[in-house]
């Protein structure tokens, strides 16, 4: 967690990415507060001394806390950076059992539809093509006007030129 403040900790299963536990610095640096917590009984994070790691613990594991766990970090930025995931898998659970498999390509878009990133995206190109033909313009313009004075300051504007 070096240059990190805040922590948080997803548990994947059944195609449900859910947040678990959070926590993050306080304004010293050097005490971790947990921020959220979905069940306090059983769910604890915990830092080493300088925190620079964080670790997840949890108490009287069920079968229900199978899955994949994802932890996240934050540092000043809207973004949370992830590592690779842990699996908790519980012995002696049956294979078909199993309702949580990493999806192949897991992608955590905050519910953006395929549609809604065509439209941002594509937005984004149209404002960059219009300020880049906005400037183009601008720059024919002042240069035809420095083109013309510099003909009047020269005393030359009146004349023609010859062929």
């Amino acid at each position: 967690m070096r240059n990190r403040y805040e922590v948080a900790w997803y548990h994947l299963r059944a195609s449900r990415f859910k947040l678990m536990i959070s926590a993050q610095t306080d304004i010293t640096g050097r005490k971790f507060l947990t921020t959220y917590n979905q069940n306090f009984t059983r769910l604890k994070i915990t830092a080493d001394t300088w925190i620079t790691r964080a670790t997840l613990e949890v108490s009287r594991v069920t079968e229900s806390d199978s899955g994949f766990y994802f932890c996240g970090t934050r540092s000043n930025t809207t973004e949370m950076l992830f590592d690779k995931p842990t699996r908790l898998e519980i012995e002696g659970q049956h294979a078909e059992d199993r309702s949580t498999e990493l999806p192949k390509e897991a992608d955590n878009t905050d519910e953006v539809t395929l549609t809604e990133r065509v439209l941002m995206f594509g937005g984004i190109a149209l404002a960059a093509f219009v300020f880049f033909l906005a400037t183009v313009i601008a720059g024919g313009i002042l240069h035809y006007r420095g083109w013309q004075k510099g003909w009047s300051a020269a005393g030359l504007a009146d004349q023609k030129l010859p062929k």
